[in-house]
Formats: structure tokens, sequence, C-alpha cells
């Protein structure tokens, strides 16, 4: 050996540990001889004798006595008594392979690295997110801030082995003699090293390092009194002080900062986790010790940013806030971005409704870019922004103080999966939650995802869940939801402006027939390219007919689309893709024109359906059977769902028949006004106090569980379609074409298992269909 070691391996020998022996002798055959081997433990180490003989053997093994037998203990005694440049920690059980030593020693040197880290470590815990990191940079030399930044980044999970890694001796030195005595962890070393380095270095194939699978927070006292989860979370704390000084010489402390608070967010979430995990009857005590720690809403934000599966638990353990319980005097409103659209114009009436009422109105929202101009005049716009969830969820917490929130109605429900932290952050605040889902319940099942399962678990963070439709009702009440009911969305200024003022339309009669669609260019749900075939089809049916088609482009359809596809069918004369229209231009392109078409394939309320039936238009639609615009309503005439030559045909027939026409015109006038008869002041009084009449709540028929339990099948299929076409489209082979599907399908039969259970308990007859619903899942 050479005078002095290029590295030294420290081994941490622990009491209750017989796997040192093949610890130790991969030390020994390292190709690389230049290092020394410390053996540290406390004052009855594993077989000493072992560990003298190879000592005897080999005066590169050194052994050396710890008063502090912990695992970071255990590691500052071998850091003192290390003399190499370089040290590298070895735990009973992992092995170094091969070339390992020498091969972490020249990338240092080549890099001029304060750490190496092994990116090829097998055997890594799970979970153990900076090896993850590591891992992918493989072939990626770091730098000062972007070390912290890309190894413990903002809003992401942390938690660093120390054994992962060859640190610069001089560099732990630094971080042991800021850290606390009697305070530290693996997680809490590895993240100061990283953030006193200047460069970092990871170290590729081949395999290197062969780790035991155990951790050091299990390398510790058996006498330690808090779990190791508590215990690492407090000396994350503990380093607060030295991150904020850090932080203040830094000239970019932001990256430093950000990594800290994922750290010990991170922390917070494990200890969660383990609650989580503990039979329900002990759950309130294990969270005590977490709850003197940290304040709620560091635990809410801990679990909804790493451990979201924990949040019914927190919803379980917390106090439900109740509507009613005491009087309601100002509401939150709460949605991504105030626009034109139409969870925007649903709001904005809300808002005004409330204001008329005399409650104070707060609207909240989370994306830049809301038209002030939209908000009514006496409501609030707050817009909740930080550059983490964290930050957010604290600043929705103060929000909702600020304005002494009451209610907050959330139309975020079915359109983002962060919700479950808001409720829970506005029930520390004092304040219950009101969920509004905007569209059919089967949307997820149709989108294929698993947003089924996030509702199902998480709806009881709700004071009250909104609906559209009696059918809505009936689907979450069967998946065991039981406060839950349905309202109808207010009119829409088009729809009020109309009322008293609009006379039957004439029959078309010995002129061309007029058919107009409007709404967002959308092909997902609004199928507009249907349009296309429904011209087609009543161009062969001979009828003399214009379809305007009016709406602004959308992310998966534009007016430049949808026109190429005309001009390919060859309908350029009788089909006119206008774009968007506003104000008189809409009306007037809606009082020229005849009939109304429906193509949409799934909605929620669809209010151009009485939009167009408050200037006297007759509907011709799709079937969307629980539509509450379309119940008791003669109207609209509905066909087969998807079929565009129906479509046409319903279309033709009417137009061919004056008598019918007319009666459907009047009809649909008397409908328009049946929507705008609800006393929504009156309702939402009725909501916000928890005094909803039960009409609005009924409870599950046979009939209910059968139409829902068709309608998943349908829109399962409808869903196995779209990813058969979508991977026929992108994949080169049949194989492909077919795995994506299936795999959509198997995750939608789990999330249906809840209903599918309380169906059949309420109507055991029904379980030809379930069998049909799981089938189609599995085709899916």
């Amino acid at each position: 050996m050479s005078t002095s070691p290029l590295v030294s391996l420290i081994v941490l020998v622990v009491h209750d540990d017989q796997r040192i022996g093949v610890t130790l002798q991969s030390c020994i055959d390292q190709s690389m001889h230049d290092v020394e081997i410390i053996c540290v433990g406390g004052s009855m180490p594993a077989d000493p004798a072992f560990a003298e003989r190879r000592a005897a053997k080999d005066p590169r093994v050194r052994i050396v006595r710890s008063e502090d037998s912990s695992a970071p203990g255990l590691r500052r005694t071998g850091v003192s008594a290390a003399t190499a440049p370089y040290v590298l920690f070895l735990e009973p059980g992992d092995e170094l392979i091969g070339g390992a030593a020498g091969d972490a020693h020249q990338q240092a040197v080549a890099a001029n690295a304060d750490i190496v880290g092994f990116a090829d470590a097998t055997g890594a815990q799970d979970g153990d997110a900076v090896s993850e990191r590591v891992q992918k940079a493989r072939n990626t030399v770091l730098h000062e801030e972007n070390i912290v930044r890309s190894l413990f980044p903002a809003n992401a999970g942390s938690h660093g082995r120390v054994t992962g890694f060859l640190f610069r001796t001089e560099l732990l030195r630094t971080v042991y003699a800021a850290l606390p005595a009697t305070s530290s962890d693996d997680a809490v070393e590895v993240f100061l090293a990283c953030a006193a380095a200047q460069a970092f270095a990871p170290l590729g194939e081949p395999a290197h390092l062969r780790l035991s699978g155990r951790g050091s927070a299990e390398v510790a006292d058996a006498s330690a009194a808090l779990s190791p989860d508590l215990g690492s979370l407090d000396a994350v704390t503990a380093i607060q002080s030295i991150v904020r000084e850090w932080a203040r010489h830094s000239p970019n402390p932001e990256p430093l900062l950000d990594g800290y608070e994922a750290l010990r967010l991170s922390g917070v979430a494990r200890v969660i986790a383990r609650v989580h995990r503990a039979p329900e009857a002990r759950q309130t005590q294990e969270i005590e010790p977490l709850s003197e720690r940290v304040d709620e809403i560091d635990i809410i934000a801990a679990a909804s940013t790493f451990a979201p599966e924990t949040l019914p638990t927190l919803t379980r353990l917390g106090t439900r806030i109740e509507l009613g319980r005491k009087p309601v005097r100002n509401v939150l409103l709460r949605t991504n971005i105030l626009t034109t659209g139409g969870v925007s114009n649903v709001l904005r009436t809300q808002a005004r409704v409330f204001l008329d009422a005399g409650y104070g109105v707060t609207i909240a929202t989370h994306l830049h870019g809301s038209d002030e101009s939209l908000v009514p005049q006496g409501a609030t716009l707050v817009e909740v922004s930080g550059s983490s969830r964290r930050d957010r969820l604290a600043r929705w917490a103060e929000v909702c103080r600020e304005h002494e929130v009451d209610v907050v109605i959330d139309h975020r429900v079915l359109y983002s999966r962060d919700w479950p932290g808001y409720a829970l952050a506005a029930r520390a605040s004092g304040a219950a939650t009101i969920g509004w889902l905007h569209n059919f319940a089967g949307r997820p099942t149709y989108n294929g995802t698993d947003l089924h399962t996030l509702l199902h678990d998480n709806l009881s963070a709700l004071a009250q869940l909104i609906v559209l439709s009696p059918l809505d009702v009936a689907f979450w009440k069967l998946r065991g939801i039981p406060r839950t009911a349905f309202l109808p969305n207010p009119p829409s200024p088009m729809l009020l402006g109309s009322e008293g003022d609009v006379a039957p339309k004439p029959a078309p009669v010995g002129r061309r027939l007029e058919v107009v669609w409007w709404g967002r260019l959308e092909e997902h749900t609004k199928k507009v390219t249907h349009l296309v075939e429904v011209a087609r089809s009543l161009t062969r049916l001979g009828v003399d007919f214009r379809l305007r088609i009016i709406g602004p482009d959308w992310t998966d359809m534009s007016a430049a689309q949808l026109s190429t596809l005309v001009t390919r069918r060859g309908l350029d004369d009788v089909v006119d893709v206008t774009g968007p229209r506003h104000g008189d231009d809409l009306l007037e392109a809606i009082d020229s024109s005849d009939i109304f078409i429906n193509t949409s394939i799934i909605e929620g309320y669809l209010l151009t359906i009485p939009e167009a039936q408050s200037r006297g238009l007759p509907v011709v639609m799709y079937d969307l059977p629980w539509l509450l615009p379309v119940q008791d309503n003669p109207g609209v005439i509905a066909v087969r769902q998807g079929d565009a030559n129906a479509l046409a045909a319903a279309v033709a027939a009417l137009a061919a028949d004056p008598d019918r026409y007319s009666a459907l015109s009047r009809a649909s006038i008397a409908a328009a006004e049946r929507a705008t008869s609800y006393d929504f002041a009156e309702l939402y009084q009725q909501l916000v106090s928890g005094t909803l009449p039960a009409e609005y709540s009924p409870e599950p028929t046979l009939e209910d569980a059968r139409a829902s339990l068709e309608l998943l099948v349908f829109y399962a299929e409808r869903n196995a379609e779209q990813s058969a076409e979508a991977a026929k489209s992108s994949a080169s082979g049949p194989l492909r074409a077919t795995s994506a599907p299936r795999s959509i399908g198997q995750r939608v039969e789990g999330k249906l298992t809840g209903i599918g259970h309380r169906v059949l308990a309420l109507a055991p007859g029904l379980r030809p269909l379930a069998r049909r619903v799981k089938h189609a899942l599995l085709r899916s």
C-alpha cells in the first residue's frame, strides 16, 4: 500500500447483525489496493474476533470504537478516523463489486467531484428517490446549485441513502461540523453534502455496489423511543436553521430552500403513510406525535404531494364540517381560470345569485390569465398561486380565513387531482366544501382514467356532492357517497334574454332547410366530425339544406381541420364552418336556423339545448338519456347514439312534416321556460344551509342500476374503440395496437367493482348484465 490510502471504506459494525463478514470481505477483495478499511462499532460490535482476525492479516483493516452506536454516530466517528481524501460508507450486508472503489475514485478525480453517485447500485430500498435520480443522471456531471436541484427537486419525494455515494472526506467533515451532535439521518447528511458540494458525478455501468436493502434508519439503537420515520423527521427539522443560513449566503438560494422543503415534507409523508397502514383503531393515537411537530397544512401538503393515497385517512381522522352547522355569510367559488367557457359561465351566474341574495362572494382561480372584466360587480377575484403545493395550500387556507369563508363550492372536482387537499385545507380553516361535478358519471370510464377511484376514495372529504341529473345521484349513491344531490345549471344570459320574447318558428316549407350546431369544436366528447357525416346523409336523402357549424377551435379539432374534411367529402356547398360567434352575431345565426342538431357522446347539462329551444328551435340529437334538459321534453328528438344516418333521417322527416315541426317548436319554447323557472336564489340558499329538499337526492332504484350498468358498458366499449384506433395509427404492429386498450380496460374494471357489488346486492337478477360490463371492460 502507498504511504496514504486514496479511499477510506467505512464499515458500520452493528451489535445485532452478523452479515459483517460479507461486507468486509468485499472491501478486502477490491482491485484497488490503496484503501483503508475502518470498522466502526459501538461498545459491543458483532463478532469482534472476526474483525480482529482480518485486521491481523491485513494492515489496511482498522477497528474503531464509537461511544455513539447509532448509525449517524458510527459514520461521524469513521469520518473522524479516516485518512484518505475520499470516504465510502458500507452497512452490514452491503457488497462492493469488483473495482468499485477504484472506479469511483477515478471518476472523482477526473470530474474533480466532491460526490460520486453509484448510478448502478442494486438492492436499493423502494422509494429511495435520490438513488433513482442518480440512476437517471448516469452521464451528467452537476455543479453547485444544480446538484440539489437535480437530486432534491422541488415537489418531488426526497430520501437519500448515504451508502450510495463516494464523498470527499473534507466535505463530510464540513457537514458534520454544521450538524447538531445528537441529531442526524441518512437523508440529512446526503442533502447537506449535496448543498455544500461544488461538483457531482454519477458512476454508471458496470455494476459496482450491491446494497443489503436495509437502510440506516434500521441500523440504529434499539432503545430509541421514536419510530424511525419520526426520528428522521426530527433530524430534518433540526437542520432548518443551517439551511436558512446557507441560503442567506447563496447567490441562488431557491434550489436549496425548495429541496429542503421537499425533503421535509416527504419525511412528513412517510410518517403519514405509517399512520395510514396502522389499524384504524390506532390511527388517532399514531398521528398525535406528528401533529405535535408540524401544522395541519404541512400534513395536508405532504400527503397531497407525496402520499395521496393517505388523504382518505386524514379525512376520517378529522372532524367533518356539516352544512347548516352555522349561518353562512361568505361563499368561495373555486375554478381553474375565469373565461367565457361553460364552467366559468355557471360560476359567474352562481356568483350573481349569491350576491343578489346578500352573501359575500370570492372567486378563487389557480391559473394566470383570468378575464377580470367577467367578475360580477361586488365579487372579489383572488389567484391562489405559489411555487410549491405547500405554498399554494397555505395561500388557499389564508384566503379562506381572510375572507371569512363559510362554504367553498369547488368546480374543479372533475378537472383536477389536487382538490382533496384543498377540501381538507378549507376544513382546517373552518369552511365546508361542496364539490360540483360538471359531467355525467361515466366520463372517467369513457376517458379510460383512474378518476373514478380518486373520486370514490376522497369524496367523503366533501360536505356535499352536487351532480347534474338524478341518474348521477343514483350512480354515486351506489358507489357509497350518500351526500349526493342534483341541481340544474343556472340559465345562461342568452336563455334569460329570450324569456317571453320568442314566437314559434314557421315550418321550413318551400325553402332551404337551415340546420345549426354551436359549441366548442371538440371531437372527443362533441363528435363534431359526425356533423359532416350527417350532412353527407342529408345530401343522399335529397334534402335542400345548409348546415352551419359555429364554435372555437379545441385541442383535438380546429375549424381548419373540419373545413378540410368538409372539402374532402365534397360538401362545401352545404356545410359552412364559421368559427366562433358571439352576442348578436350568434343570435342572428340561431334565429335564421330551423333545427338545432347535437352530436355529443357525453355531456353534463348541455345548456345549448335550452338556449336553442328558447329561440323556438326543435332539437335533434344523439340520445343522452340522463340529461336533465331532455327529461319530459317533447321539443327534442333523440336517436341511437353515434348513428349519423339516423340523425339525418330524423332531421329530414321533421323538415317534411310542417305540423310536427310547429308542434316541436312550441314544445321547445315551453321547455325553455321551464328551464328558467327554478328559483336559484332559494336553491342555493338551501344548498349552503344543508336544507335541500329530498326530491333533489332520490334513492337509487332498480331501473337506475340497470341504466348505469348499460351506460358503463357503452362507454367502456367506446373507450376500447378509441384506444384501438389510436394504437393502429401509432403502432407498427398488431401487438402494440391491442396492448394499450386492454390495459386501460383492466384499470376501469377495477374502478367499477364497488358499484357492481352494490347493484347486485340491490338486484341479483342483473348478474348477466354485470358480466357484460366486465367482458366489455376486458375487451377494452
